[in-house]
């Protein structure tokens, strides 16, 4: 199969490098709208042209665009700029294979996903944050102003090591997690993808929502006609910091190597289990993809409903940690001010 980009002109990193990236609000509802004017019979270029209307901020940007249409640039060249790498790879593969109109449905529907998940844990942490900055206020003052005025009363040593143990434990934990943060966040995006999906809290919200991306990224192919191997070809085409980029490098590599493939698939904890059994099954790829459609819809709700699950848990743990520092700081202040009280 040609690659695509060999018909059209090379673009430079002028045209690359946009002055602002869309917000995933804005790439969700803007993908939205041309996938349901497509169809409904608009062309892409005439689509967009309706959305300059509608979003008056991202205006100039789909001029560009529409401009590099004419100019002869596919749909994904033109949206890169503006999209990440995964959601750029999914619009040009189903470009590709015919799928764009169902794929820019997709898409939307994984950046409102995204986004109104981001929203729910800005509106449940608003209140906990609050009372996170009140609590510094308070303590800050207590300790700058109360407790050295107690400390000049009667010289005591309890505070200091108090502190020293306050610091000694928070510190390290603090240390630690900002370390394995760093240390995930620079590994490949694979790598990175697996160890998180294999985290005891976000582990399932990481799963579901790599392996509905994978499901959509799929059944486009598979829809497009193409056969598994043809699809790990596909996916060799794609940049080299994509997740899809690497799975079909490491999927490529144990199938030459004789492995079965649902034993391959079994290797990746982010991927459907449900998918060794259908390729196990030995079915026509017209039964396979109305069964991959399927799944992948029964993803969907499964990334919504864990979602739903997480954030009836992050104010209840929010307050959790709180309570906690709020007993360590009353501690770290109070005991010094009674020892040094009980010594006068």
């Amino acid at each position: 199969m040609p690659e695509i980009t060999s018909r059209f002109p090379q673009r430079t990193s002028s045209d690359l490098k946009p002055d602002k990236p869309w917000p995933i609000s804005t790439q969700a509802k803007l993908f939205q709208t041309i996938s349901d004017l497509l169809r409904v019979g608009f062309s892409v270029r005439h689509a967009i042209r309706f959305c300059e209307v509608l979003y008056k901020p991202q205006k100039a940007d789909l001029c560009r665009i529409n401009d590099q249409l004419h100019a002869g640039y596919t749909v994904s060249q033109t949206f890169e700029p503006f999209v990440d790498d995964q959601i750029g790879l999914q619009l040009r593969l189903a470009e590709e294979h015919g799928q764009l109109v169902q794929s820019l449905g997709q898409v939307s529907r994984l950046l409102q996903t995204a986004h109104q998940r981001h929203q729910k844990i800005k509106r449940l942490l608003q209140y906990p944050l609050i009372l996170g900055v009140i609590l510094v206020v308070i303590v800050a003052g207590m300790k700058l102003m109360i407790l050295p005025q107690i400390e000049t009363l009667a010289a005591t040593t309890e505070s200091h090591s108090l502190n020293g143990w306050w610091y000694a434990v928070v510190l390290p934990v603090i240390l630690i997690v900002f370390c394995a943060y760093q240390g995930i966040r620079q590994q490949p995006i694979l790598k990175r993808v697996e160890q998180t999906a294999q985290l005891p809290i976000i582990g399932p919200i990481v799963k579901g929502y790599y392996g509905y991306y994978f499901l959509v990224t799929l059944t486009i192919m598979f829809q497009g006609g193409l056969g598994f191997k043809e699809i790990l070809l596909t996916l060799r085409k794609a940049k080299t910091t994509t997740l899809l980029y690497q799975l079909g490098g490491k999927l490529e590599t144990a199938l030459a190597a004789g492995q079965p493939l649902p034993q391959v698939l079994a290797q990746f904890h982010f991927l459907p289990s449900e998918l060794q059994l259908l390729f196990q099954s030995g079915k026509p790829q017209g039964e396979l993809i109305k069964e991959l459609t399927a799944l992948t819809e029964l993803y969907y709700q499964r990334l919504t409903n864990r979602l739903e699950v997480m954030m009836t848990w992050i104010q209840p743990l929010s307050f959790v940690l709180i309570g906690g520092v709020i007993i360590g700081a009353y501690a770290s202040l109070f005991l010094p001010m009674y020892h040094t009280i009980g010594g006068l």
